[in-house]
């Protein structure tokens, strides 16, 4: 069900495009013209008001009787309330159906029915049982030879009434669904950030780091571009976790996380590889470039000791960079930059060590 929104008089034209040239396209095409309003007057004053309270009763006797209508009518309090305004609905069959006040209306009553769900297709139905109600009183209030004119106006008129409500019905209808999808897509956004995004760091996830390392390898595959990466560690972290509690280790994380990306170039991507291990990639970054990156990042993040309500950690990283060769994959570069991290932590840690493909075969 859509969600109703009270639309200002003389706005719904504007809104479905009905100015004037519009409205009198539609009542050409209908073959409403001048002249039937006198028989909007004989239809009103001959047949509809000397028998109202008749033709709603019929209307709703028969209405009842389809359990998608009495769906909408739970009880005696909501059936008056229907048949009241059924009754100021009939009041006004025809009654300058060529101005802009009868279309407004008109159309308010598809806004309406669209705000209570009712099915369009028992909207359309109601529409074609309270026709054939008013025919027969047609037949029994009118002189013979006026019979024939005042139906076919009826027709017309109960036409354009339709065309009307379910206009705006099928409108409101398109929103709301137009609404559901963006819904849907905004939730599908959500979704995607949070298995992109790792839900502590804010940095990428592993997957998402991952899967744009495979990304770039394709890249630089095809157009032999530079590709570097770097693994990152937090030096002694245990230490942090066992001497201070995993809720302060966190927040050595999440700020050394963001240390991280405050060192790095904009097009350079961080992801959390796991535990205090980061992974970071380097776009058209060469040896030296590279080297110069994760010496900035090393230098940034020892920059100044973390700080919460009780302690004052300080913090160190070690980092091994090296760069892509046309024969590796994803594991065997995150393999040897792993491998140049072992290396700055075996050589006192809170250094970078850079290794390329043909030191890591001398090896």
């Amino acid at each position: 069900m859509t969600r109703y929104t009270p639309i200002p008089p003389s706005k719904l034209c504007e809104r479905f495009g009905l100015d004037i040239a519009q409205r009198r396209q539609r009542l050409a095409f209908l073959e409403l013209e001048d002249s039937d309003h006198v028989l909007a007057t004989e239809l009103l004053e001959g047949v509809i008001r000397p028998n109202v309270g008749g033709i709603i009763d019929q209307f709703y006797a028969k209405l009842v009787t389809d359990p998608g209508a009495l769906s909408f009518i739970s009880n005696d309090e909501t059936l008056n309330r229907l048949k009241k305004t059924q009754i100021k609905y009939l009041s006004t069959l025809g009654v300058g159906f060529d101005t802009e006040e009868y279309f407004e209306d008109r159309l308010r009553v598809g806004l309406v029915h669209d705000r209570v769900g009712l099915p369009l297709t028992t909207y359309q139905c109601a529409y074609n049982i309270l026709q054939k109600i008013i025919i027969v009183y047609i037949r029994k209030m009118l002189p013979g030879d006026r019979i024939d004119a005042v139906m076919e106006f009826l027709l017309k008129i109960i036409s354009l009434d339709m065309s009307l409500a379910i206009e705006a019905y099928h409108d409101l209808q398109v929103q709301g669904l137009t609404r559901s999808l963006d819904n849907m897509k905004d939730r599908q956004r959500v979704l995607q950030r949070r298995v992109s995004t790792d839900g502590l760091t804010g940095v990428l996830s592993r997957s998402q780091i991952l899967e744009d390392l495979q990304r770039y390898i394709q890249n630089a595959q095809n157009d032999s571009s530079d590709l570097s990466v770097m693994m990152l560690d937090i030096d002694f972290f245990k230490r942090v976790n066992d001497q201070y509690g995993h809720q302060t280790g966190d927040l050595v994380l999440i700020q050394i996380a963001q240390r991280f990306k405050a060192a790095v170039r904009h097009v350079d991507l961080v992801g959390r590889y796991g535990g205090e291990e980061f992974l970071v990639i380097l776009p058209d970054a060469d040896m030296k470039t590279s080297v110069q990156i994760a010496e900035r990042i090393r230098s940034h993040a020892a920059s100044s000791p973390i700080k919460n309500d009780e302690h004052v950690i300080s913090v160190s990283i070690s980092g091994g960079v090296t760069m892509f060769v046309a024969t590796d994959s994803a594991e065997s570069l995150i393999d040897r930059a792993d491998r140049a991290l072992y290396e700055a932590k075996e050589g006192g840690r809170n250094r970078v060590v850079y290794l390329s493909a043909e030191d890591d075969s001398h090896s």
